[in-house]
Parts: structure tokens; sequence; C-alpha cells
């Protein structure tokens, strides 16, 4: 708090003692278009578990914090409903299969009781062809009466034609049979593949690690009821990380993908990127995503903050004033400068440009080498003149 000494008469003017001010030196520099933001350590890869079945928590395999593998079994869920719906749903299924597989079975069947025939038919045909022709010679020598070659040629020629019908039904039935064959079969794999899906739906009750990584939380009890769908925890993969910064709107036209930033940790100078920009504003701030250059720290810990800059553009030559509680009481309109012996120090205009966490860009009104009051001006900002006086002049 800046102590007031004395107020001359007229009022233009205080005195105050000069230990009680901060004072600042204008200077030329090298002008770092930066802002600073605290950030938040994310890893990149993360998965939300959800209940893909609902039941009640009946076992607890791992605890939040812990490493897990792909697969591992995190907790079991008990769902009597479901058990019982998987009875009834796999013993419909498995007797509709049976049945597929019984009329498949018959269709074989008779196929081969057709091949039979037509085999049996076909030597039975072959058997009167030869005889036949004996038949034929016999009669041509007058040995057998023409009515008995009569009936041996007209057997002949019946289980000829009977012969064609039965082989002509054998293979239009074949041809049919096939199509039978391929739609049971296509019909028995779509009822084995319902089957596996009713018998993966009750092995979601024991819910597992998708990826391998930290269980970083884990909301569930002994005993609680869990919905379908319901998110019940995280795993986070700790082989990567990234940062994700809330930063305040006005800087949201200035902040691109593939700007650099950097943050200092353990005397070393951490590089990343803007690798996202996501341009919704909320409560007057909007999320940044930034991704590492080079190796990550191996000291990260997923939420850690870390004190970020944010280079906006290239650095360039500028007249400098150092950062002051002076300008939240002038909004960086006026300030007081001192005079050449330091005693006084008067009001003056002047006009700022970029900040960084350092310094501020004067545009006009400062002149390198000039010294100004850095602190607060609350309690004197109605002044022209101020009177700087040492404890020794008191």
């Amino acid at each position: 708090m800046i102590l007031i000494y004395a107020l001359k008469p007229g009022g233009r003017s205080y005195d105050l003692l000069v230990d009680r001010v901060s004072i600042a030196a204008i200077q030329e520099g090298l002008f770092e278009d930066v802002i600073s933001f605290q950030a938040r350590v994310e890893p990149e890869v993360f998965f939300s578990l959800d209940a893909v079945e609902g039941g009640t928590v009946q076992e607890i395999f791992v605890e939040a914090g812990q490493s897990v593998k792909a697969g591992q079994s995190l907790m079991r869920l008990a769902n009597t409903s479901l058990m019982l719906d998987f009875m009834n749903r796999e013993t419909q299924i498995v007797e509709q299969i049976n049945n597929l597989r019984n009329t498949r079975l018959q269709l074989e069947l008779n196929e081969r009781q057709l091949q039979e025939q037509v085999l049996d038919l076909r030597f039975e045909q072959e058997r009167m062809a030869r005889q036949f022709a004996i038949d034929t010679l016999l009669y041509l020598d007058s040995v057998i009466p023409v009515q008995e070659y009569s009936d041996s040629k007209a057997r002949y020629h019946y289980l000829v034609e009977k012969r064609g019908l039965l082989e002509a039904n054998y293979l239009s039935n074949k041809s049919h049979r096939t199509e039978q064959l391929k739609a049971l079969d296509r019909s028995i794999e779509m009822m084995e593949r319902n089957l596996k899906a009713i018998r993966e739906n009750l092995e979601n009750l024991v819910v597992k690690a998708p990826i391998e990584g930290q269980l970083s939380s884990l909301v569930a009890e002994i005993g609680q009821s869990i919905a379908r769908g319901q998110n019940i925890g995280r795993i986070e993969d700790l082989s990567s990380y990234m940062l994700r910064a809330n930063i305040d709107e006005h800087y949201l036209s200035r902040v691109q993908v593939g700007q650099k930033a950097f943050y200092e940790l353990n005397s070393f100078r951490w590089k990343l990127r803007v690798s996202k920009v996501y341009p919704q504003v909320q409560n007057n701030q909007f999320v940044v995503e930034f991704e590492y250059l080079d190796t990550i720290p191996s000291e990260l810990r997923s939420g850690q903050g870390v004190n970020l800059r944010l280079a906006l553009s290239s650095s360039a030559n500028a007249t400098l004033v150092p950062r002051g509680a002076f300008y939240s009481s002038t909004g960086g309109q006026w300030v007081y400068v001192l005079a050449s012996d330091g005693k006084t120090a008067y009001r003056r205009e002047i006009e700022l440009g970029r900040q960084n966490p350092d310094f501020i860009e004067v545009i006009a009104g400062l002149e390198p080498g000039e010294r100004i009051i850095s602190s607060s001006y609350e309690s004197f900002k109605e002044y022209q003149e101020l009177n700087l006086i040492s404890t020794d002049d008191e």
C-alpha cells in the first residue's frame, strides 16, 4: 500500500515516500509476443468405461490408480433377469438349430435313397438290354416265339424311358436340394451367431479393460446397481500426454494450429505446438490442445498443471515497459514519469500495445531511459504531479 506523506496546498501535487513506490526504467529490447496461462496434463489416449449390460456389482477385482492390461477383468455384475432370458433364448435357438440340422439330414437321406433308385434302375435297364439283344437273335433264328420277343422288347423300352425320367427327376431334385442345403446352412450359421451374441451379452456382465493403461477412476461399490450405458470409470494410456488449456477469448483470433509454446521444468525448456483449437467460447474462454515436439517428460502425471507460454507472433525490437500494478489503475492510458533528478513525477498520456508476462510494448509517449512509477496509483491517481521524498527528508 502506498503511503501518502503530505498534501501540498492547491491540491495538485502529493508528497510520497520514494521507498513506498516501485520505479521501472523504459528500455529498448526484443519483445516476445507471448501469453502465459495454466495448462493441464492429459493423456492423448483414454477410454471411458461404460457398462454394456446393467446389473448389481457383485465383485470388484481392481482399484482406481492401478495399472491394467487389455482384457483384464475389472468387476463382475449380477443380473438374474438377463440370466433367465439367456437360458430361455439359448434353449429356443438350440432347438431351432437341431430342427434345421435334422431337416438337412433328411434331405441328404432322401438324396441318397434317390441315388440308390437310379443305380438300381440303371442296373436293371442294362441287364434288360443284354437280355433283349439275346432275345432278338433267338427270334431271328426262330428259336423263341414272337410273343416272347415282343414282351422282351416292351420291357426293355419301358426301362429305358423310366430310367430317363428318374435320372431327370434326380438331377432336378439335386439342384433344388443344393439350394435348400445352402439355405439351411445359412440359417444354422445365423442361429449360431445369434447364440454367440447372446452368450457375449452374458459375458458383458464381467467388465474388462479395453486398453492397457492406468485405471484413473472407478465409480462402483459392492451391491451398487449399475444401469446399461452408465459410466463407471476411465482408463488412461500413460505412454503419451498432451496439454490442454483454457485461454481468454481475447486471443481467439490470434491462436492458430502450429504455433509454438514452451514451459520450464527441472531447468529444461520443453517445447510444444498447438495441435487443436476449439473455437467454442464458454465462460469467456476457449480450449486449446498442445502436443510435444520432442520427448515427453517422464515425471508428467495426468492432471498436473504447468505454466505454459505461447508465442503468438515472431519476436521484434520494441520500446518496453515492465509490467506493473499501474496498468490496472490507468488502463495503460497514462503513467507518472520521473523527472531527470528523480525528485518529481508528472502525469503523461501514453499509448501501449501488446503484452507478455514480463513487458508491455510502448507505442507512443515514452522513450528508452525514462523512468516511471510502476506500482499502483489508486491512492493518488487524480493528481498531476508527485513529489518523491526519502525518509531522510522527513
